[in-house]
């Protein structure tokens, strides 16, 4: 994930064609990362490059994970 300051929010999910080949799983990863991005932020710029499929997953268990990196980086930025 790669993100700017701004005071407006601007998410760029990218979903590689290895992921899936189908339009249809890319498009709700993408959703799914989009809706994230929004409930835990309201502004910025995102760049978010999707490394795996995570279509199968529950969206909980999505959320969860999501969590626990924000988590981790919001620590790593605090050290710098």
């Amino acid at each position: 994930m790669y993100t700017l300051p701004s005071t407006n929010l601007k998410i760029s999910p990218v979903v590689s064609k290895k992921i899936s080949k189908k339009a249809v799983i890319r498009n709700k990863i993408k959703r799914r990362v989009r809706h994230l991005v929004r409930s835990f932020f309201d502004k910025g710029y995102f760049l978010i490059i999707v490394k795996e499929d995570i279509s199968s997953m529950k969206f909980i268990e999505l959320e969860n994970d999501f969590k626990k990196n924000f988590d981790k980086i919001n620590k790593l930025l605090q050290i710098f």
